[in-house]
């Protein structure tokens, strides 16, 4: 380059400046420019139907275990030596609602009223003259029972598998009203015998249950199945089998408690409630 003239050299001189520097302002620019806002994915609301509640009737047959030791009514006289444990029939209907607390765990609560008919039999042997013959026999005391409740059912239900739950609570009413009819007969009415003034009973009598339990308290332990009857699954009917035992007696001074064992069925209907949730869409 020394041989090239002076005005050659400086020209170029400056050309390479001009140069260098147009393409260092380039690379700024690219360098500093702000890379490009990528746009969000579009959002959408969705309303999700979930169950605020469920409300329905339930019924159900009692066996009624009638628990009992040697027990007879205060102040109703009797010659009984005392009446044992027996068994009876009655009916439980009510209303039910359900409050779900998780997926799988719900609080459930029953007003139910129940109904109980039950007979005690009692024979007292006793030996009998026929003419010149002893005859062994005995004395039959009856007592049949009506009794009725009104109970509040505070139970949890828990799903085990797809309709399948186990539940479980207490029992906690009043008894509501009660009527008993008692008598004394002869075991085998065949025999010519009657007792005093020629009656075939005696000491027969009938009335209110005396003295009952204001308070009733037990247990509900059991087991059901949720079927829909629906395609949406907002109506069930549900088949259950439940054990109540029950820790009060049914008249005070008497050890005489009524537990059933229920075969039942409930029909109930879900309250559905909305919430609205956003749901991004996949690119």
């Amino acid at each position: 380059m020394k041989d090239l003239p002076m005005n050659l050299r400086n020209a170029l001189t400056v050309s390479a400046i001009l140069v260098f520097s147009a393409f260092a302002a380039v690379a700024q620019e690219t360098i500093s420019q702000e890379a490009p806002i990528k746009p969000e994915a579009p959002v959408t609301i969705v309303r999700q139907a979930m169950r605020a509640f469920s409300i329905g009737l339930t019924g159900a047959y009692g066996i009624m275990l009638n628990s009992a030791d040697q027990f007879s009514l205060p102040t109703v006289p009797t010659c009984c030596p005392g009446y044992s444990s027996t068994s009876g029939g009655g009916f439980i209907g009510g209303v039910e609602l359900n409050l779900p607390l998780s997926d799988k765990l719900d609080l459930v609560a029953r007003l139910v009223f129940q109904s109980s008919s039950s007979t005690f039999v009692t024979d007292e042997p006793t030996t009998l003259r026929v003419g010149n013959q002893a005859i062994e026999t005995a004395f039959r005391h009856t007592l049949e029972t009506q009794a009725s409740f009104l109970m509040l059912e505070p139970m949890l239900d828990y799903q085990i598998t797809g309709g399948l739950s186990l539940i479980g609570g207490l029992r906690l009413g009043t008894s509501v009203g009660g009527s008993y009819d008692q008598r004394e007969t002869f075991a085998d009415p065949t025999l010519p015998y009657d007792f005093t003034g020629g009656a075939s009973v005696r000491n027969a009598s009938s009335g209110d249950l005396p003295n009952q339990s204001s308070f009733q308290m037990g247990l509900v332990l059991g087991a059901r199945y949720q079927l829909p009857l629906n395609v949406a699954g907002t109506m069930s009917l549900v088949p259950e089998i439940t054990f109540s035992p029950m820790f009060t007696n049914v008249v005070s001074d008497a050890t005489w408690k009524i537990s059933p064992i229920r075969l039942g069925l409930s029909v109930l209907f879900d309250v559905m409630r909305f919430e609205q949730q956003a749901s991004p869409l996949s690119p």
